[in-house]
């Protein structure tokens, strides 16, 4: 079974992913920049403080003076250190955390206490006589790392909320880009089913779908018009055939008849009937399947019984059975009810045990069995005959194939053509398994009843 949704979902997927990356490198650029910039602030804000204090700061004999009571910038937190690291004064926040922490002159440091980030900065006081007085401010990293931690929280939520509505919108525009081609696959599956009269729906659009749709109409143009053509050949030929050889036929079966013609004569005349006869028959096969092809066979659905239908066919290849040397045998263990056109299940039944005569092997047997599976009917025609090759079983239906030779004696080449068609025509499946010295076996699968919309 085809599948329907992998082209579709491949397209989500591949959406999906793609959404996701362009999503990722966007936010991890983001939040590189963001923490950048955050700590680019950071530092303004520390460079600043230390200009502040070193501005409104003097010391003149061991004494600090301040031009400003509360040079204090909140989150910052502000030392005077003597150059040996003794402290001479600090003020702001968590002035106790950087005790004894070596003095950096003119460099940002960063430093852990307990779980929270402090960046430090040093510098001199930059006053006349003052070398040996350093200051230091120094502030939190906690505003970075909790503003990241948002961008974390987002990203963290935001992904899988992503991660859906990008492979739900992928999905939504995947089912839509692709809805030209299901109607393109539906209208071809309808075509393949012997239906050419039917076009692909045409897109509107100039795009490729358009142009395919264009294209793909062009070919089936051509391609009814070209099957059109051999149609009225073979049906023309055919009844055109058909009275000529039913004159040959005709004339034959006279000779045949007449006393006055000699045994030699007589013998001579025998292959005349016989090739006349096939020649009859394949016509007679040709005009059924043109007419199926051009949907003017005449069908009856109705309810049949199949053993009244077992009946009728082993009635008919009775004869060619004991010639053939060949027992018969017709199992229905049951009455099996479907409904069908009694005419074609019979000649499909015909055409299957005739053949399986026709390549048995003399004191063979040839078994037809019916089943009740269900709302199916299974059918199934075994002989022991020569057997049909591995690589000749995909080409039996095939219209004039012959397999070889030794299986090609009087057919027409025909009868599993038209086998195959009435198969079909009664929404069936025919199959066929078979090994070379040991026979072949078809099985036909029938819906007991027929839906035929």
């Amino acid at each position: 079974m085809r599948n329907k949704g992998s082209l579709r979902l491949r397209m989500a997927l591949w959406f999906t992913l793609s959404v996701l990356a362009v999503t990722g490198l966007f936010f991890c650029a983001l939040y590189f920049t963001t923490q950048s910039r955050l700590n680019a602030m950071l530092r303004e804000d520390l460079s600043l403080a230390l200009e502040q204090l070193s501005s409104q700061v003097e010391h003149e004999q061991g004494q600090l003076i301040f031009e400003n009571e509360t040079p204090v910038k909140p989150g910052i937190s502000y030392f005077i250190m003597e150059k040996n690291g003794s402290e001479l004064a600090s003020f702001g926040e968590d002035i106790t955390l950087f005790d004894g922490e070596p003095i950096q002159e003119n460099e940002y440091s960063r430093v852990w206490r307990g779980d929270e980030e402090y960046l430090l900065l040093d510098s001199p006081l930059m006053t006349v006589g003052n070398e040996g007085i350093r200051i230091r401010v120094a502030a939190s990293c906690n505003s970075v790392r909790e503003t990241l931690r948002v961008f974390e929280v987002i990203f963290a939520f935001g992904v899988p909320l992503m991660t859906v509505l990008a492979a739900l919108i992928g999905f939504l525009i995947a089912s839509r880009s692709l809805r030209p081609i299901h109607r393109i696959i539906a209208c071809a599956d309808e075509i393949a089913g012997g239906d050419l009269s039917r076009r692909v729906p045409e897109e509107t659009s100039a795009d490729e779908l358009g142009e395919l749709s264009r294209t793909l109409n062009r070919m089936l143009v051509s391609l009814e018009s070209a099957f059109q053509r051999e149609r009225r050949f073979t049906s023309d030929a055919s009844h055109e055939l058909r009275t000529p050889v039913a004159v040959i036929l005709a004339y034959a079966e006279s000779l045949q008849g007449d006393p006055s013609l000699s045994t030699d004569a007589r013998a001579k005349v025998e292959p005349i009937l016989r090739e006349c006869r096939r020649m009859q028959r394949m016509i007679e096969q040709m005009l059924t399947l043109t007419r199926a092809q051009e949907r003017r066979y005449p069908v009856t659905m109705e309810e049949i019984c199949l053993n009244d239908v077992f009946a009728g066919v082993e009635m008919v290849i009775s004869e060619q059975a004991v010639q053939e040397n060949i027992a018969l045998r017709f199992d229905a263990p049951e009455e099996i009810k479907i409904t069908a056109d009694q005419s074609l299940i019979t000649q499909m039944l015909l055409n299957l045990m005739e053949n399986a005569l026709k390549y048995g092997k003399s004191g063979g047997h040839v078994a037809c069995r019916a089943h009740r599976l269900g709302d199916w009917v299974q059918i199934a025609i075994s002989d022991d005959g020569v057997g049909i090759s591995e690589e000749n079983l995909p080409h039996i239906f095939e219209r004039f194939f012959r397999a070889d030779t030794a299986r090609d004696r009087t057919g027409t080449g025909l009868g599993l053509s038209i086998v195959q068609w009435i198969v079909q025509l009664h929404q069936g499946d025919v199959r066929v398994t078979s090994q070379v010295g040991k026979g072949t076996t078809f099985t036909i699968t029938l819906p007991v009843n027929q839906n035929r919309g």
